[in-house]
């Protein structure tokens, strides 16, 4: 089969070396210096039959149809260059590179990949420089021009050329012939080529890429635990800024090296000097600018500290860019710690075209294909897989090892089976990352025994980790800043900023990990009772600011410590055994202490619960702690037993809500607590108004409310008011509600009790929507609404909702009052708050008109309100007559 080429020609380009800075110096006088370069060229190109193509400032490309003529032009117009007479000492400097191939012809000029590969061979050569490619030496086959010899530079990778090419430079008697390196990228194999692409972390790429810019600190050291992704996000940087480096970008990986003569050596080994000692590699290196990616140096003497300073002492121009679980601790260092992969934001909803751009997920589906060519991201497994990189917090080597598994387990088993993904066989010097586990315990090897022991007691906090003054007192230290200064080093921890003050915590991974070492301490119950003790003080000192002006900051104090709290409660209630005393045995009195720290910490927690929605976990805490009080009777139990039928009142279950809240008031009772017997005696009312016997709960509230008078206790006497309040709306007497609360929203101001004023004027607005004073209603609602999520109180906020549905009814705004309505059903069948009967019955008679007054576009408007989450209904539902 015959193939049309085009035809061969030897490309010819040049351009002036430093132009710019001679147009500075010479100013008008640099158009004649121009003119003068261009006449000499282009006599020397003419008169060996070339063919001027391009012209462009100080640049020429020229093309001839033979190598050798193309060659004796080069050499003859350096010779002229060389030979003239430049004003004020000028010495002009011209670069030249030549290529031969088969360039595409294009309008009156040549294009395609020859041409381009002949514009990059020249602009690695510097001023004076003759560079030839191999194709074009191969060509000149000894015919050589007179007083001119070839000489090897060595195969060099080039900018957007896929082959590394094999370089030349044409010697000229008479002329220069010592140049600094090739402004190439290096020689093939200077940096490693990753077994897949580079995947995200747009922002870490830009931000180094800069640093390493000029002006920028000379060391730059990334760091982080083992599986961060720091070796490739080095090896993408240093590829990125390559050009920056006329005399190469050279990998060193110093993963295996102890010694540092060893690394010395394979320093040298990446310089393609080897053999050459510490003195003759810092001289070769002298004047270069180079770019040297050290890797993984952190098990040399000092760091390989003392490597780098030599380095960049004995050098002017080179730059370091290190990949190190802890800093060099070397002059000049500038640390940046490498952070997981993105993650999709908390909260969003999950889809392939959201999640399926960030980061984690990105390298989560990339590996996988690897393993499986089939597996791809689908609505149906987004969820899964964007749940197995939340799990791993977004480490780049728990990702990939966990993807790898997809062609034995689909993401949603995947989820199941996390651990055991990822608990590899371990010991030893990890291979480079074959093992999560590996890599974690070599650098836990790292450390002292102490700062061991601080790794190990992490895994008995939760996942979001403690305060320095929580790991202090569960490790029995005074400080901690020295051992976590350690942990950080070996990245092992992290430190973060929270507005109560910075914590230190392991990724999952790593946590997971510090988890099983800690199991073979005979000190574990010890520091798991301690971690309890703490979080059951903390929740004590709390649990009092619950209500009142600083009611949010409480509340975040107890959400931020969620995963302590309920760690606490697992070792109290939850562990089978006991608690190991110092010699690590247990003993009837340890197991009689954890139940006294459970009974302590669901008591403390019951109206943190309350406000933030119960679910099955909280039911099982409160279960397990009655059941442990119940036999010392005491007024533990009367606490206790209050928070359980709090919990089953909101849940619907009135029947045994009513027995429960019934034994914690003759507990109250029999123990004189007047306090607990005022909060047992309201919610019994509250449980009977939604069993349907409104007298009985009016006596008991009425009740309650004397007795919180009798103690001049305003916070129970206010609680009590609104309740009765309810039972007037109940029956219609709105004028008797609204002025009940009123009296309840008045001690509440006087309190300062936010949430209190939040629900006495959510009720009250409902007894203005009974009195048909809709227009006070919905300026007193949007008021609510503007400030009722910041109390964290789910119940009350779809009470909100709920209420703006029944106002929109009853201003004629049907399809807004149906969606308001089925966005805090869905809310509300989401968090399992049941609606009390007499709250359902309002509801149901004031929306009646509406679901009947939009016809067939009810089951759409339905659907579109279970869609919104609480923020949007209550924009909605708060939107003025204009909206």
């Amino acid at each position: 089969m015959r193939v049309d080429r085009s035809p061969e020609l030897t490309m010819l380009f040049t351009d002036i070396e430093g132009s710019t800075r001679l147009l500075n110096r010479l100013g008008p006088r640099f158009s004649d210096v121009l003119a003068a370069h261009r006449h000499i060229l282009r006599t020397a190109f003419r008169d060996r039959s070339g063919r001027e193509l391009g012209t462009e400032g100080d640049s020429f490309f020229v093309v001839f149809e033979a190598a050798e003529d193309a060659v004796a032009a080069a050499v003859e117009g350096q010779r002229g260059l060389e030979a003239h007479a430049w004003p004020e000492s000028v010495r002009l400097r011209v670069r030249m590179g030549l290529h031969t191939g088969h360039p595409e012809e294009f309008e009156d000029n040549l294009a395609g990949f020859d041409v381009h590969l002949a514009a990059r061979i020249s602009a690695t050569g510097h001023g004076g420089q003759i560079v030839l490619s191999a194709d074009t030496v191969d060509r000149l086959a000894g015919r050589l021009p007179s007083g001119t010899a070839l000489e090897g530079l060595g195969v060099h990778r080039l900018k957007d050329i896929p082959e590394p090419q094999r370089l030349w430079q044409l010697t000229v008697d008479g002329l220069t012939a010592s140049f600094p390196p090739l402004r190439s990228l290096g020689a093939p194999g200077g940096l490693p080529t990753p077994p897949t692409p580079f995947v995200g972390r747009e922002g870490d790429l830009a931000t180094l890429s800069g640093l390493l810019d000029e002006g920028g600190p000379r060391l730059v050291t990334l760091t982080g635990p083992g599986g961060t992704g720091k070796t490739r996000l080095a090896l993408a940087v240093a590829r990125h800024v390559s050009e920056r480096y006329p005399d190469g970008v050279h990998f060193v990986d110093l993963a295996a090296i102890v010694d540092p003569g060893a690394a010395w050596a394979a320093l040298g080994a990446a310089l393609g000097r080897p053999g050459d000692d510490e003195a003759d590699l810092v001289d070769h290196l002298r004047a270069q600018r180079a770019l040297l990616l050290l890797d993984t140096p952190e098990q040399l003497p000092g760091c390989g500290a003392p490597i780098a300073a030599r380095l960049l002492e004995g050098t002017r121009d080179v730059r370091l860019l290190v990949t190190s679980r802890r800093p060099l601790h070397a002059a000049g260092e500038q640390v940046y710690p490498v952070q997981p992969m993105r993650l999709p934001p908390p909260g969003a909803k999950v889809t392939v075209l959201g999640a399926g751009g960030t980061d984690a997920v990105r390298m989560f589906v990339q590996h996988a294909t690897l393993s499986d060519p089939a597996f791809a991201l689908t609505e149906d497994n987004v969820a899964d897989v964007v749940a197995v990189c939340r799990r791993v917090e977004g480490l780049p080597l728990a990702i990939e090892l966990a993807a790898a598994q997809v062609r034995l387990l689909p993401p949603r088993q995947l989820v199941e089976h996390l651990d055991e993904a990822l608990g590899l066989p371990s010991g030893g010097r990890p291979d480079r990352h074959r093992s999560l586990a590996a890599t974690v315990e070599w650098s836990y090897g790292m450390v002292d025994a102490k700062g061991q022991r601080a790794f190990r007691a992490l895994s008995v906090f939760g996942t979001s980790g403690g305060s320095f003054e929580a790991l202090a007192d569960v490790l029995g230290e005074g400080s901690v800043l020295a051992l976590v200064a350690g942990l950080l080093d070996a990245a092992l921890v992290r430190v973060e900023d929270d507005p109560a003050g910075r914590r230190v915590r392991a990724l999952q991974p790593v946590r997971a990990v510090a988890g099983r070492l800690l199991a073979a301490d005979d000190q574990r119950e010890v520091l798991r009772h301690r971690h309890a003790v703490y979080y059951a003080a903390l929740a004590e000192r709390t649990a009092p600011r619950l209500k009142g002006p600083g009611a949010a900051d409480a509340r975040r104090v107890l959400d931020v410590e969620a995963d302590n709290l309920r760690a606490a409660l697992d070792f109290a209630l939850g562990s089978a055994g006991g608690v190991a005393d110092e010699g690590g045995a247990a003993s009837g009195e340890a197991q009689r202490e954890r139940s006294v720290l459970g009974v302590r910490l669901c008591t403390a927690l019951g109206w943190y619960w309350y406000a933030t929605g119960f679910d099955d976990e909280r039911r099982r805490w409160l279960e397990l702690a009655s059941g442990a009080a119940a036999a010392g009777q005491g007024p533990e139990l009367a606490r206790l037993l209050q928070s359980f039928g709090l919990l089953l009142l909101q849940h619907g279950d009135l029947a045994r809500a009513r027995d429960v809240l019934a034994k914690s008031l003759v507990l109250a009772r029999r123990a004189g607590d007047r306090t607990q017997e005022a909060v047992a005696l309201n919610s019994l009312g509250v449980t009977h108004r939604g069993l349907g016997d409104p007298d009985r709960a009016r006596v008991l509230l009425r009740e309650s409310a004397a007795v919180a008078q009798s103690l001049g206790n305003l916070p129970r006497e206010a609680t009590a008011l609104t309740n009765l309040a309810l039972l007037e709306i109940d029956t219609g007497n709105a004028d008797a509600a609204i002025d009940l609360l009123r009296r309840a929203e008045e001690i509440d101001v006087r309190l300062q009790d936010g949430w209190g004023v939040a629900a006495d004027r959510s009720n009250r607005s409902a007894a203005l929507l009974v009195a048909g004073r809709t227009a006070e209603a919905v300026a007193l609602l949007r008021d609510v609404a503007a400030s009722v999520q910041e109390h964290g109180d789910p119940d009350l906020t779809l009470g909100v909702v709920e209420l703006l549905a029944v106002a929109a009814s009853q201003q004629g705004r049907h399809e807004r009052a149906v969606v308001l309505a089925a966005a805090a059903g869905q809310q509300r069948l989401r968090a399992h708050l049941t609606l009390a009967e007499p709250d359902r019955a309002f509801l149901d008679e004031r929306l009646a008109g509406s679901r009947a007054a939009v016809g067939d576009a009810l089951e759409r408007l339905v659907e579109e309100g279970s869609e919104l989450d609480v923020a949007a209904a209550l924009a909605l539902g708060a939107l003025d007559g204009s909206g």
